[in-house]
């Protein structure tokens, strides 16, 4: 599977993720959710919203490489 590959599929796992936690957060309401949420899922969601960028872009540079060498 190619960089940009990985990224979406990264991307989709971690909207899944996300999605579950809605489904949680709708039984788990006290401030240990709030502070799971605020501690982990928030900066886990920017976390691989960046690393998708940087996937995206390192498929481009590698394409241009291949492309380069051929």
């Amino acid at each position: 599977m190619s960089a940009g590959g990985n990224g979406a599929r990264l991307a989709a796992l971690t909207k899944e993720l996300l999605g579950r936690w809605r489904q949680t957060r709708e039984y788990w309401m006290d401030d240990k959710a709030r502070e799971f949420e605020d501690r982990y899922l928030v900066e886990l969601e920017s976390t691989v919203n960046s690393a998708v960028t940087s996937l995206g872009n390192l498929e481009r540079v590698l394409r241009k490489v291949r492309d380069d060498c051929e």
